[in-house]
């Protein structure tokens, strides 16, 4: 038997690539201020898009005692994003954590303002 044939792709057979992502990221290193019912931290997003973005919190040693801030899926949380490239902060009013582990987060953007909107959509062009 022919294993070579067993495995090769079938003539005019259509393959789909799923991608969960609805809006490509773009990477970028933006400070945060992360507000949640358990706490409030700094945090740093990685990545970004027009739905949301990959979060990482940063504690000094000083401040890991007094801010306890974990992060769980499906929690919500409201960001304030600082972005280095002149564009002023804005505010993610509601944002709810899709995947956490341990202090990483993908977030999706549930409610925000018109003009966060239009920052965001500026930011990830």
């Amino acid at each position: 038997m022919n294993v070579a044939k067993l495995f090769s792709p079938k003539q005019n057979c259509a393959v789909k690539v799923i991608d969960p992502r609805r809006n490509p990221r773009r990477a970028v290193r933006f400070s945060a201020t992360v507000a949640a019912k358990n706490g409030l931290a700094d945090g740093v997003v990685t990545n970004i898009s027009e739905t949301g973005c990959d979060l990482r919190l940063v504690t000094s040693s000083f401040l890991k005692r007094y801010l306890s801030l974990k992060l769980f899926s499906r929690d919500g949380l409201a960001l304030t994003i600082y972005p280095y490239d002149g564009t002023p902060a804005f505010k993610i009013t509601l944002a709810v954590i899709r995947w956490a582990k341990r202090k990483w987060a993908g977030v999706e953007f549930v409610k925000l303002s018109q003009e966060a909107r239009e920052k965001l959509q500026q930011l990830c062009q």
